[in-house]
């Protein structure tokens, strides 16, 4: 089972999110956060094999929450980072792109990309 994370602080995105990876079988969305501290909690606590994240939350930034998972004191195996945000102007892409950020969408252009993403990477695990 692919075990995701999902950090994003407007409950009609992430709603929306959640029911178009429902019918992804290999996927298991186990916990959602809304600021980069709950994130941050989370990510301690438990391992995932990804993490879909905004860029602004309600407090904190996604890339609080990346530059966690990237510390070498970091418990569990780096997940794959999927930024999902409205800031998708090249000074955020390239922030994300030097962090080690493996996929950034723009959620008005670019959703049904992100979603096709999520599942594919869901689908190759065993």
């Amino acid at each position: 089972m692919y075990r995701l994370l999902l950090v994003e602080d407007s409950a009609l995105i992430r709603d929306v999110i959640v029911e178009m990876l429902q019918d992804c079988q290999q996927l298991d969305i186990q916990d959602v956060a809304t600021t980069s501290d709950e994130a941050i909690n989370l990510l301690n606590a438990h391992e995932y094999d990804m993490v879909v994240l905004d860029i602004e939350l309600a407090k904190g930034t996604g890339f609080d929450v990346v530059r966690h998972t990237r510390q070498q004191s970091y418990p569990y195996k780096t997940p794959d980072i999927v930024m999902l945000t409205n800031h998708g102007n090249s000074y955020y892409r390239n922030l994300a792109q030097n962090m080690g950020v493996e996929y950034f969408f723009d959620k008005s252009l670019q959703f049904d990309e992100c979603i096709d993403i999520i599942q594919q990477r869901a689908s190759q695990i065993n």
